[in-house]
Formats: structure tokens, sequence, C-alpha cells
């Protein structure tokens, strides 16, 4: 197996289960255990990554192919945390699971924005009367862009929160949002994603592969762009744009083109379901104690 297969792990990992993932690299000062001792499972997917200074402290965490946990993330819970593939958290998230937290495939989350599943503070012996937990599911390529605070809504796919917003009412499939709090200005600046046809996505994800084969002295052999699951090719990365899915090789220049355009360019392996919801299959992983 090539070099950058290989996990590389700086930190200890305090979990019962752990399944890590091909090319996976966790920093140094990196906390991952339970709350009150082991962590029951951990995996982490083929080339994710966990910034330095983590903290994830949960019964369960899962983070997908290609995502990237930036510095100083802290991630806590009663519940699991679990996160897709082709996912980008900047440095100072919070994510919260004491109500449960899932987030779908293809998210980005910026700097310092919190998403939260709970309230609780107030003395309830008093009365308050603030106390809550509610699971979030945060579905696909949702973009919180940065400094954003986000309540335990329903978050559609395709929906996106302007910087600084505060989310406290249910987010519609490829609306926008901003201010404080949140409000919908798809009016005023549009939604986050423009239809696109199929020939439109063919040329510019071409556009793409020439540009990184050109940079890189690849060759364009490796890389096909497909329609249909029929024109596959053996030992060549197909891209199909009607389903956004790929045939994995892990050939280096496979892995060196996902790893310079995620989070940009967004496909996840073919025939693969949810990876937030799926059992991990232990062949695909190696098994670490």
């Amino acid at each position: 197996m090539t070099q950058h297969l290989q996990p590389i792990v700086k930190s200890p990992l305090i979990a019962d289960e752990i399944y890590l993932g091909r090319g996976v690299v966790i920093e140094k000062n990196v906390t991952i255990s339970g709350l009150d001792g082991p962590m029951e499972r951990l995996v982490l997917g083929d080339f994710c990554y966990i910034g330095e200074n983590t903290k994830i402290i949960c019964p369960e965490f899962r983070l997908g192919d290609y995502s990237k946990l930036h510095a100083g993330a802290f991630c806590h819970g009663y519940k699991p945390i679990r996160i897709g593939r082709n996912c980008w958290f900047g440095g100072n998230v919070v994510l919260d699971s004491v109500g449960g937290l899932d987030i779908d495939d293809n998210v980005g989350v910026g700097a310092q924005s919190q998403l939260w599943t709970h309230i609780q503070f107030g003395d309830i012996v008093e009365g308050c009367r603030f106390q809550s937990q509610k699971y979030m599911h945060v579905e696909k390529d949702v973009w919180f862009v940065g400094h954003c605070i986000v309540s335990p809504v329903k978050v559609g796919e395709r929906s996106m929160a302007m910087v600084g917003a505060v989310v406290t009412a249910d987010m519609e499939s490829n609306h926008v949002y901003g201010g404080v709090p949140a409000k919908d200005l798809t009016d005023k600046l549009g939604p986050q994603f423009e239809d696109r046809s199929i020939d439109q996505k063919y040329e510019k994800l071409q556009k793409i592969i020439d540009a990184f084969c050109a940079r890189h002295a690849c060759h364009k052999d490796r890389f096909a762009i497909i329609r249909d699951i029929s024109e596959t090719k053996e030992n060549v990365t197909c891209f199909n744009v009607v389903d956004r899915t790929y045939t994995r090789t892990y050939s280096e220049e496979e892995v060196m083109f996902f790893k310079k355009n995620v989070p940009l360019v967004k496909f996840t392996p073919v025939h693969a379901n949810s990876f937030v919801f799926d059992e991990p299959e232990k062949k695909s992983f190696f098994e670490v104690r």
C-alpha cells in the first residue's frame, strides 16, 4: 500500500470500536473519547482530517470520506454525531449533540459557527421554562458561511445561511438566509444553486480536470466523465455528472484530485448510501485498538 493511504494519527483515540479509513490524518492535541470513559464507536472515512486542539466527546462519532474538521473544533453531547462525506468545518466550530446531530454529505460550516441541539441552564425547581433537547438533521449541500449560530431547526437540502446569521426557524431547500434573527433573503440574493443542464455540468467538470492534469502532469486518461454507469471504464476514475457519483480506484491521481478540489467539487462513491446512517463495512476500514 502506498504511503498516501496510511493513516497518520498523532493523538490517542479512546474508543471501544475504531474504524480508520485510508489516509486519515489526526493532528496533535486532539481529544477523542466518550463522556465518562471510552467512546463506543469511532468511524473515520477515507482521507478525512481532524485538526489540532479539537475535542470530540460523545458516545459515537463519524466523519466521512474527504471531510475536514479544522483546528479547535468542539464536538460534544449525549447522542451520536454523524457527519457525511466531503464536508468542511472551519476553525473553532461547535457541534452539539445533546439532542442528536446528523450532518449529511457535502455540508460546509464556516469558522466560529455553532450548531446547537439543546437549551438548558435556568433553575427548573424555581420554574425556568427554557429547557429542551431536539434532534437536528442538516441535509446535503447546506452551507453555513461563518460565525453562524443555529438552533435545532429543519435544515433543508442546499439551503444557506450568510455570515453572522442566527438561525431560529426552519430553512427551506435552496433558500438563502441572513441576519439576526435570520430571514429569507432568496428573493433578494437568489438561491445558492442555479439550474444547470447535464451538458453544462459536463463542460465545467472537464475544464477542472483539464486544468488539474496540466498543473500536476497527470494523464487525462486516468479520469473520465460519464452520464450512465454503463459507460464505466476499468481502472479509471469515472465521474457521473447525472447522479454525482464516481467509481473509486484509490489511484494517486484520484486521491490528489479530491484533496485539491474538495469542497468545490463534490462526488460520492457509486453504490454508496448515506455515510451518516449506514453501518461501516469492516473490510473497508483498518480496525485499530
